[in-house]
């Protein structure tokens, strides 16, 4: 079924029609073996992509899951679009080695745009914190980045060989005051971006030219989306948005192609709930303003184990683990709390069953680990919102793959958005201004739970209430959805 779908594709694109998280690590490492090139074309270490393959995670944040084929003489590239941070990039290389990967093949655009420590000081001082008025963006210095390059004074991967350049640059930027004068020492800059500008130098090529160079080759090519459209800087829930167009179309200019050339688009939905990370309306919200006021403080999967089903993890310890990012030792409270959630489930079902939405959304994030692989926040959660994945189809096509449906499994009924009410009628539009969706109020569809689907291989095997709710979904949205997610595991993956 994969190879019915896949044949005669040139190019696929792998992108999200909601609020990002929906699962893309997994379906780009499903279809690398098929592509010839793995190429990011936006965002930068604000996303976390998770693949599981024979049950070991890994969690990259800025080269494309696809690196994982580099032996076999994939290419994986960074692409222009992208906002880069040399230190990060240079953690993930250490990385692969310590795994014993290799990253032969990796390109890194000269056209990208660096991530500098003064955009990271004033996203976590402007921007990170909820409480204080922020978005709360992951404070990795990615909007201050995107705002130095549209505003025409950013610094590109290839200006990092050029310590005139940069200084020239850094000059302009006191000139204009963009920045306090303190956070602009161009020598401690340039000194402290040198060993990371080292490692990176046998990487970095025009990738716009090396792209259409194999699209002229006839390579099978595999866009790797970041984020989602509801997040989109061009299509998404204005202001509380990212920086970046993360719609098929940012992501294919973000490579140096046309989204035209784009044969084969596929939207991520997750299915039958869904998520959001920061601040900004979510209509289908279990829990509302106390939900969305609950994720902005400070909390993780450790904190919520230990809350809700009993566990005795040391918050303390893990905090230091965390702040130290000592990700070996994190591994195994990861372990543990991932082995409690599974001794817990029933417990887990019985909160989603509740009437208590706050507690059905605690229990949603804990079954679906919805916690930020990037940030490790907590997710916040609600049922899928079909008005807003009818947005997305003209977007970003009506070819869908619907993930993370195994994770509700055991529940009662599960409801589907499909319009909103306002105070004087009922709509089925989506609009993306932020005040408008947090003035509405959602109309659901309610259909019959569904038992275990982690392993049905065949999409008319699932269970009939799914089927119904995916058929009614397919019809309201205008998309067709040719892949369902039904586990963390490559195998686990229905091709219709």
């Amino acid at each position: 079924m994969l190879e019915r779908l896949l044949k005669g594709k040139k190019i696929v694109g792998v992108v999200c029609n909601q609020f990002g998280d929906t699962g893309k690590g997994k379906i780009v490492d499903y279809l690398s073996e098929w592509a010839d090139v793995i190429a990011r074309g936006t965002g930068g270490n604000n996303a976390g992509h998770t693949t599981v393959v024979n049950g070991v995670e890994r969690i990259s944040h800025l080269i494309p899951v696809g690196i994982v084929y580099d032996s076999m003489g994939k290419y994986n590239i960074l692409g222009n679009g992208m906002v880069i941070d040399t230190k990060v990039l240079s953690g993930e290389m250490d990385d692969l080695d310590r795994d014993g990967l290799t990253y032969n093949n990796l390109m890194i655009s000269k056209d990208a745009s660096v991530i500098m420590p003064y955009h990271i000081k004033q996203d976590r001082e402007r921007n990170q914190s909820q409480e204080k008025g922020g978005i709360g963006s992951t404070g990795r210095g990615i909007g201050p980045c995107y705002t130095d390059k549209i505003a025409r004074r950013g610094i590109f991967i290839e200006d990092l060989f050029n310590k005139d350049v940069i200084a020239r640059k850094i000059e302009g930027l006191r000139k204009f005051k963009v920045y306090p004068e303190e956070d602009l020492d161009t020598e401690k800059i340039i000194n402290d971006l040198a060993p990371y500008t080292e490692r990176i130098a046998p990487f970095v090529k025009d990738t716009i030219n090396e792209m259409h160079n194999f699209v002229r080759r006839g390579k099978k090519i595999l866009l790797e989306g970041a984020q989602g459209l509801l997040l989109s800087i061009e299509y998404g829930t204005y202001p509380c948005v990212t920086s970046s167009d993360c719609s098929l179309n940012g992501t294919a200019s973000g490579v140096g192609i046309s989204a035209n050339m784009v044969d084969l688009p596929l939207g991520i939905i997750k299915y039958p709930f869904m998520t959001r990370v920061g601040k900004g309306s979510f209509v289908t919200e279990f829990g509302g303003a106390d939900s969305e006021a609950y994720c902005a403080k400070e909390g993780d999967i450790y904190y919520e184990v230990n809350t809700y089903l009993g566990a005795k993890f040391n918050l303390n310890e893990i905090k230091k683990l965390q702040v130290e990012k000592d990700f070996v030792g994190l591994k195994k409270f990861r372990q543990s709390a991932n082995d409690c959630i599974k001794a817990n489930r029933d417990k887990i079902i019985n909160m989603i069953n509740s009437e208590d939405e706050f507690l059905q959304g605690v229990g949603v994030r804990l079954i679906g680990w919805e916690f930020g692989a990037t940030t490790g926040r907590p997710r916040r959660t609600g049922w899928t919102d079909a008005v807003a994945a009818r947005y997305a189809v003209p977007i970003n096509g009506p070819l869908m793959i619907l993930t993370k449906a195994d994770c509700l499994s055991g529940v009662d009924s599960f409801n589907v958005c499909y319009g909103y009410n306002t105070s004087k009628f009922t709509s089925r539009e989506f609009n993306r201004s932020d005040d408008y969706l947090r003035s509405v109020k959602p109309v659901y569809r309610t259909y019959d739970g569904y038992g275990d689907i982690s392993d049905v291989k065949d999409f008319d095997k699932l269970p009939q209430s799914l089927k119904k709710s995916i058929s009614e979904f397919e019809k309201f949205t205008g998309g067709c959805v040719k892949v369902v997610s039904v586990g963390a595991e490559r195998e686990q993956t229905i091709v219709r």
